[in-house]
Order: structure tokens, then C-alpha cells, then sequence
């Protein structure tokens, strides 16, 4: 009679079922996913884009220590493949300017839907603020910047 191998090691069983599961349900990635590395850190990913905003909404006033909520509006692209991937904020006195970077499709996105990806969405900018008006600045490529104004209080 022959006798029949030992047991798997646990390290070889866990690393089949982990196949086994990509192999039936796929990696997770759809194309409304939004990365959670860094585009530079990935091989041959695609540069971020800039998302177009038509509006920035901010309220008339906060306190210098206030969280001020800046609303932006606008498209993120053209169909459904497009996701906003972070918003980047540079600080000078006076001014935060806003660059919204969007995740353009990668060759391994799947089919995508026809409808235009709107962007709304609002960015809390954290205090301190200094006194004085605070300009506001949304930066989008092949397009003028779009810009709102807040006051800042004592």
C-alpha cells in the first residue's frame, strides 16, 4: 500500500488560497478605485492629471482658528475610469492654492462608464490663519486658475 504525503505546511496553503481567490475574484481593482500608492512608486503609471474646476465656495469669514472648508466644483473626467486622487495645498501668507489631481485610466482598467465624473467634494485647510483677507486659488491645467476669498478674524 503506498503511504500518502504529510500535511501542507500552513505558509504553502495560505499562499494557494490567496491564488485561488485572485483567480476567481480578481485583484479588487475596478476603474472607481483610487490608489492607495503613490503614482511615482508604481511602474509605468500614469501621471495625475488636474481636475477642471469651474467653483470654489468658502465662507465669508472664519476665526484665525477655525478649520475653513473650502468647496470645489468641477469635473474630475470625462467618464468613469477617472478618479480624484488627492488634493494638494501650498500655504503662503495670504493665499492657499489647491491643486485637485485626478487618477486618469491605467491599461488595466475595465470597461468604463460613458458619464462625465462630476468633482464635489470640500478640502478642510487646518488653522492657524493669520488676520487679514485670505485668498483662496484652485489650479487646473490649460485653465485659469479659479479663486475665492475668505475673511479672516481675530
Amino acid at each position: 500500500m503506498m503511504a500518502l504525503p504529510g500535511p501542507m505546511p500552513l505558509r504553502l496553503c495560505s499562499l494557494i488560497a490567496v491564488l485561488i481567490g485572485l483567480l476567481f475574484f480578481g485583484s479588487g481593482a475596478g476603474c472607481a478605485s483610487t490608489a492607495t500608492t503613490a503614482p511615482s512608486a508604481i511602474p509605468n503609471a500614469p501621471a495625475l492629471d488636474t481636475a477642471r474646476v469651474a467653483r470654489i465656495d468658502v465662507p465669508d469669514q472664519i476665526a484665525t482658528s477655525d478649520t475653513l472648508r473650502i468647496r470645489l466644483s468641477g469635473t474630475v473626467g470625462p467618464n468613469g475610469c477617472y478618479a480624484l486622487a488627492r488634493i494638494d495645498e501650498a500655504r503662503v501668507p495670504g493665499r492657499i492654492t489647491l491643486t485637485p489631481l485626478v487618477q486618469p485610466p491605467t491599461s488595466g482598467d475595465r470597461p468604463c462608464t460613458m458619464a462625465i465624473v462630476p468633482l464635489d467634494t470640500t478640502y478642510a485647510a487646518s488653522p492657524p490663519f493669520e488676520s487679514g483677507p485670505l485668498s483662496v486659488t484652485a489650479l487646473q491645467k490649460n485653465g485659469t486658475p479659479v479663486t475665492d476669498t475668505v475673511r479672516v478674524a481675530d
